[in-house]
C-alpha cells in the first residue's frame, strides 16, 4: 500500500512536465491523488496501530483466564490467579521512599501483573492493590510492564471493584495500548527518549524545594507541569470529571523526558472513586512504559494525602540510583 501511494506521489511530481490535458485536468487529477495519499496514510496510520498488539498466544505459558473485570475484557494473571500487588512492606512516604527503596533489591517486579486480552489481543496490562493498603498509605513501587515487549501505553485507568464485604474492595491500574482515536498518534521506540524541549512553553518546574538549587529529586528526576492551570482551577490532582491531560507531570534528567505522572487524592480512594475515563499519556510522544510506582505522600496515620503514579520510561534500578542529577542519558 505505501509503495503504491509512492508511486502517485511520483507521478504528482512527474505530471507538470507532461504536456498532455489541460491545466484543469491535472489539477483535478492532483487533487485526486492527494486525496488518495491522505486516506492511505489514515489506512496505514490505522493498521499499523493493530498490528503492534501483541496476541494472546505472546503469553506466558502459565498464563490462563482469571474472568471479566469491570467490563475491561477477559484478565490473564500467572497459573490463572488473581492476586494483588504487594506493597513495598514499610510506610515510607513521599521523597524518602525512593531513597529507601534503592537499598533493596526488587524480586517481585511481575508479581500481581494481568493482561487484558479482546478479540485475541492483548490490550492492556495492570495491576489489582488492596483499597485497605490504600487507606494506609501503603507504597507500591517497580510494578514492571516489560514481561512482554509491550507497545506504548496511550491511555490509563484506574477502577474501584467493590468486594462483598467492607475493606474487601479492590483497585485496577490498567494500562491501554489503542489509541484514544481513530489515528494513531507518532510515539517512540522503547528506549528512545524524547528531548526534555518537547514540553510546551508552560510547563515549569516544580516539587522538590528542598533542593533549590537544582530541583532534582534523589531517585525520581526533576518534576514539570503546567502549575498556573492548576493553580488557576484550585485542583492539583487528577479528579475522575478532569478532561483531557489535565494535571499531567513530566520527569526530566540531562536534558531527557524519563516519566510521566498523575496525582490522585488519598480520600479519594478511600471512598471507592473510579477514574473510568481514559487519563491521556498521549499528550507528546512517548516511549513504552518500563515501570510504575505508586507512591504516598502523607504520613502512617495520614487519610488525606496523595498518591503519586510516576511511570518511568527508563529501569528502576537506574533512577534510584541517582543521589543527583546524571551528566548524560
Amino acid at each position: 500500500m505505501i509503495t503504491r501511494y509512492t508511486d502517485m506521489g511520483s507521478i504528482q511530481i512527474l505530471v507538470p512536465t507532461l504536456v498532455q490535458g489541460t491545466r484543469n485536468f491535472i489539477g483535478e487529477a492532483l487533487s485526486k491523488v492527494s486525496i488518495a495519499l491522505v486516506i492511505g496514510h489514515a489506512i496505514f496510520n490505522n493498521s499499523a496501530s493493530s498490528e503492534e498488539l501483541l496476541q494472546i498466544s505472546d503469553l506466558p505459558t502459565s498464563y490462563s483466564p482469571i474472568g471479566e473485570l469491570v467490563g475491561r475484557g477477559t484478565f490473564y494473571a500467572d497459573r490463572g490467579q488473581r492476586a494483588y500487588r504487594f506493597d513495598d512492606g514499610n510506610h515510607y512516604h513521599g521523597y524518602d521512599g525512593p531513597v529507601v527503596w534503592a537499598k533493596k533489591k526488587n524480586e517481585i517486579r511481575s508479581q500481581g501483573l494481568i493482561y487484558g486480552v479482546k478479540g485475541g489481543e492483548i490490550v492492556s496490562a495492570g495491576y489489582l492493590t488492596r483499597q485497605i493498603d490504600l487507606v494506609a498509605g501503603k507504597s507500591f513501587h517497580g510494578l514492571t510492564l516489560r514481561e512482554l515487549d509491550l507497545p506504548v501505553a496511550y491511555s490509563m485507568t484506574v477502577d474501584f471493584i467493590a468486594g462483598e464485604t467492607k475493606g474487601s474492595g479492590e483497585y485496577l491500574w490498567l494500562w491501554h495500548f489503542a489509541p484514544l482515536k481513530g489515528l494513531k498518534p507518532s510515539m517512540l521506540p522503547a528506549g528512545q527518549l524524547p528531548p526534555a524541549a518537547n514540553l510546551p512553553s508552560e510547563y515549569e518546574v516544580f516539587a522538590c524545594d528542598h533542593f533549590p538549587e537544582t530541583r532534582f529529586c534523589p531517585g525520581m528526576g526533576r518534576h514539570f507541569t503546567n502549575l498556573s492551570e492548576q493553580l488557576s482551577r484550585g485542583q492539583y490532582s487528577r479528579q475522575p470529571t478532569s478532561a483531557g491531560d489535565f494535571g499531567v507531570i513530566y520527569g526530566e534528567a540531562a536534558g531527557k523526558l524519563i516519566f510521566i505522572e498523575y496525582v490522585f487524592n488519598q480520600q479519594d480512594l478511600m471512598t471507592g472513586v473510579s477514574w473510568s475515563a481514559a487519563i491521556p499519556l498521549d499528550g507528546i510522544p512517548i516511549p513504552p512504559i518500563d515501570n510504575v510506582h505508586i507512591l504516598h505522600f502523607g504520613t502512617n496515620e495520614s487519610t488525606s494525602g496523595r498518591y503519586t503514579v510516576h511511570m518511568y520510561f527508563i529501569p528502576e534500578e537506574t533512577y534510584l540510583a541517582w543521589e543527583r542529577e546524571p551528566s548524560i542519558l
